[in-house]
């Protein structure tokens, strides 16, 4: 007699998706690349896994088919529209079929109160609001270097907007040249122009993992050579969502959907 149940199913799906992404985080936080490897296996045992799904609980099909065919087309347009890597929006994909609903085993602390929501989606919710609470530690970093320091982070950057001065404390922080160059993982948040033959610093928004990283620190080795960046240079870590994908998956079947929490405390609901 086979021992296979839908809670066994959530339980070796939780355990299978945990793992891969865990190792695919260490992947990225090392190399900034995640291998195929990883989704040519998970894909297929989630496959699986949702099939066995379909199978011993025939019954939850429409809600399992919704779920997943929902988080698979989001992830495939936030991909197409450069709002996903290829690889988070693999994992998302692998997650709606190993995952299209929260584990039955498992209770988070708090559950919206709505008769249907993906539970994939929740995943990838939590993922972007983590990844957001990236800014509040740049900009704690940020003001411990200003206290550390003595003097101001912006010298050299007076003619730039007070916004812009703002979005660089919340997206990046100052390091050494040296730090930039060997560091793959780190973007030049500033640029350099030449005004009245000198060289005049620029605060750079990154706005995409996906700029030329080797070209923007070439154009500023020349004005390093000069002395330009004797007091450091602001850089954006380019952070691999995949991990933040991971910390999410723990999250939401720990806590539960952290937006919709919020959402519902806004309106008065709990």
């Amino acid at each position: 007699m086979s021992t296979a149940t839908p809670s066994n199913i959530d339980l070796a799906a939780l355990i299978i998706s945990l793992g891969v992404l865990i190792v695919a985080s260490l992947s990225d936080l090392k190399t900034r690349e995640v291998s195929n490897r990883f989704w040519i296996i998970y894909a297929p045992v989630a496959a699986v896994l949702f099939t066995g799904r379909i199978l011993f609980a025939p019954d939850t099909a429409v809600i399992l088919l919704v779920s997943a065919a929902a988080t698979i087309v989001v992830a495939f347009l936030l991909f197409q529209f450069g709002a996903m890597g290829g690889a988070d929006s693999k994992a998302l994909m692998c997650i709606a079929l190993a995952l299209p609903v929260a584990p039955a085993f498992l209770s988070p602390l708090w559950q919206a109160p709505l008769v249907f929501y993906p539970f994939p989606i929740a995943i990838l919710v939590n993922s972007f609001l983590l990844s957001i609470s990236m800014m509040f530690i740049l900009l704690g970093k940020n003001v411990l270097s200003r206290s550390s320091a003595g003097k101001g982070l912006f010298q050299g950057f007076e003619k730039e907007s007070i916004l812009r001065k703002a979005l660089v404390l919340l997206t990046s922080y100052k390091t050494s040249f040296n730090v930039l160059q060997s560091s793959t993982h780190l973007y030049p948040a500033e640029q350099v122009a030449v005004v009245d033959s000198r060289p005049v610093r620029q605060l750079h928004l990154v706005s995409s993992v996906d700029e030329e990283r080797e070209k923007l620190v070439a154009g500023l080795q020349g004005f390093k050579d000069q002395g330009l960046f004797s007091d450091g240079v602001w850089v954006t870590p380019g952070l691999p969502h995949i991990v933040f994908m991971t910390a999410s998956l723990v999250v939401t079947v720990v806590i539960g959907d952290l937006l919709m929490w919020l959402f519902f405390r806004a309106v008065g609901v709990s």
